[in-house]
């Protein structure tokens, strides 16, 4: 342990040594694109004496860092789905460089509670990294198990009978939601992401009080620099860790009708304002007079929906046109509107401060717009997403993050061209990532070839890293409601056949389950401790097992 007592020069001296190496260490190209706002200095202050530690996860961040640059140099794909145990993570692993791990499919099977629910990020903060520490022991323990099994081979033969190794060490990027709180819970979580395992996360721009799925409706985003203060405390809490975690930053802002603050003037293009100078009643004043008033359910909805539209809601470029139209001593009205759009769109910043200045200075008036008006019960304002929105908000997060990634309501291709290009234009060469999300309806929204070339056509535009979140989820449903269908109606001849039979003709490992959970493997462990004999190993003879090796097989016949 490093301790140098109450001497002050000898503390800060080592302190100072430490910040050297530190610095050594982000001078590397692993971070030339990652920025920080904090020294070497402030990250060796939040460190202990404890000697650093290199964590298990920090080397698979290592590993997904070298298999995303490869696939972007070679504008290639790293394509998986959302795992959910040790069975699913050992059989992808054949075929797949990377594992995800849903928040969603955690929140509805494997929530730390006991208690399934749908993804609104409700469930204890610990859920997702106890997934990750599951799948990740796993994968681990096969690893170990393969090369005993290796090793243990007498002849080139017998190593070429086990077939090709398998790399079971595959990269798993995990769900981070919103971070479970504020800052604080977001380190917390990061911290317990690194310690479990996770060579990657994803942060969201959601609010953590309001979060839900990215395909629900109501979605609420936070202020752009209060997301970018999200992304800085979980690279800055991987710095005190030493690690290397990849970072994922996803924004919901594309379909986001809410937002929690108009404190950021990034935002302020987007955020919804009524433009009826006659309204003068809130909308929370009405809902809330009326709910005293004993009305509820669908009769409030039509209150809403009527003041809505009275109060005319728009953005505040649109409003500023619609007055421009409205007015006729305007000639040159598209002109006019030109000049505004030149110096307000959604890339600009602009302030409503400046919108309503450049108003005043193009038609001599200011614009009523009051965006408290029509703020929800819940305090929220209203917010116009939209695919700007998002290239907006993915660039501000960019520097802070490996790879940016835009939730979207469908798989549009020319929607994920506009963003790719929006990102890029401004940070070339950026890592995007795509949610190939269950919840679009893909036969309605393209054709069989159409689907299969939308991973690869994807990849072209820099999506190096590409997922189905739910798809463990799915397989699974599908497989057991067909067994347990066919089981009720062809009792054993539906196993035999249907899924056993199919084992032994496709080489699955797991027809020999007591093997793949690593019987053989821990039968070793005890015979070592034991001089090489055990009368108690699991594997010995009259294993059932035996039953499907060749040999007995034959001697069945």
């Amino acid at each position: 342990m490093k301790n140098s007592g109450n001497d002050l020069d000898a503390i800060q001296q080592q302190a100072a040594a430490e910040a050297v190496v530190v610095r050594q260490w982000w001078a590397g190209s692993r971070w030339q694109k990652t920025k920080r706002i904090y020294s070497a200095e402030d990250i060796v202050k939040r460190r202990g004496t404890f000697p650093p530690v290199q964590y298990p996860s920090s080397v698979m961040a290592d590993k997904l860092y070298r298999l995303l640059s490869e696939h972007a140099r070679k504008g290639t794909v790293a394509q998986t789905f959302g795992a959910m145990d040790p069975l699913q993570v050992t059989q992808m692993a054949k075929y797949l460089d990377t594992v995800y791990v849903s928040g969603w499919q955690c929140s509805s099977t494997a929530s730390t509670s006991n208690e399934p629910g749908p993804d609104l990020a409700d469930y204890p903060m610990d859920t997702v990294p106890n997934k990750v520490d599951h799948l990740f022991k796993a994968q681990l323990f096969h690893d170990r198990k393969q090369r005993e099994a290796r090793l243990a081979c007498s002849s080139q033969r017998e190593l070429d009978e086990l077939g090709p190794e398998i790399d079971y060490l595959r990269p798993i990027i995990a769900d981070g939601d919103a971070g479970h709180g504020g800052l604080t819970a977001v380190y917390k979580l990061t911290k317990m992401f690194i310690e479990r395992g996770a060579a990657g996360i994803h942060m969201e721009d959601q609010t953590s009080s309001n979060k839900k799925c990215g395909h629900m409706a109501g979605r609420c985003v936070i202020p752009v620099q209060e997301h970018i203060n999200r992304l800085i405390t979980v690279r800055m809490c991987a710095d005190v860790m030493g690690s290397n975690l990849v970072l994922v930053a996803r924004t919901d802002s594309e379909a986001a009708t809410l937002i929690s603050s108009t404190i950021d003037v990034r935002d302020h293009y987007f955020i919804v304002g009524a433009t009826n100078p006659e309204v003068r009643e809130g909308l929370a004043e009405v809902l809330n007079a009326a709910q005293m008033a004993g009305v509820y359910a669908d009769q409030l909805a039509r209150i809403e929906n009527e003041w809505n539209s009275r109060a005319k809601l728009r953005l505040f470029h649109e409003a500023f046109a619609d007055k421009v139209n409205e007015n006729r001593h305007i000639k040159d009205k598209q002109g006019v509107i030109a000049k505004f759009n030149a110096k307000v769109s959604p890339f600009t910043g602009a302030s409503l401060r400046q919108m309503q200045a450049l108003s005043r200075e193009l038609i001599g008036e200011e614009i009523f717009f009051d965006w408290d008006l029509p703020r929800a019960n819940e305090g929220l304002y209203r917010y116009k997403g939209g695919t700007d929105c998002a290239i907006m908000r993915a660039r501000a997060f960019a520097p802070h993050a490996d790879l940016v990634w835009m939730e979207s309501n469908y798989p549009d291709y020319q929607q994920a061209k506009d963003f790719a290009v929006g990102v890029t234009e401004k940070f070339p060469g950026k890592w995007l990532a795509y949610n190939l999300s269950p919840s679009f309806n893909w036969p309605r929204a393209m054709s069989p070839k159409e689907q299969e070339t939308f991973i690869q056509r994807l990849g072209k535009l820099g999506y190096v890293w590409q997922f189905i979140t739910l798809a463990g989820l799915h397989t699974s449903a599908l497989a057991i409601d067909n067994f347990s269908r066919e089981f009720s109606r062809q009792g054993m001849r539906a196993y035999a056949q249907g899924i056993q039979q199919r084992e032994m003709d496709e080489g699955v490992d797991v027809l020999k389950h007591q093997k793949w959970a690593g019987a053989e493997y821990i039968d070793g462990i005890l015979k070592l401790a034991q001089g090489g004999v055990s009368a108690t190993a699991a594997m010995g003879k009259g294993v059932t097992e035996e039953q499907f090796n060749s040999e007995s097989a034959e001697a069945k016949l």
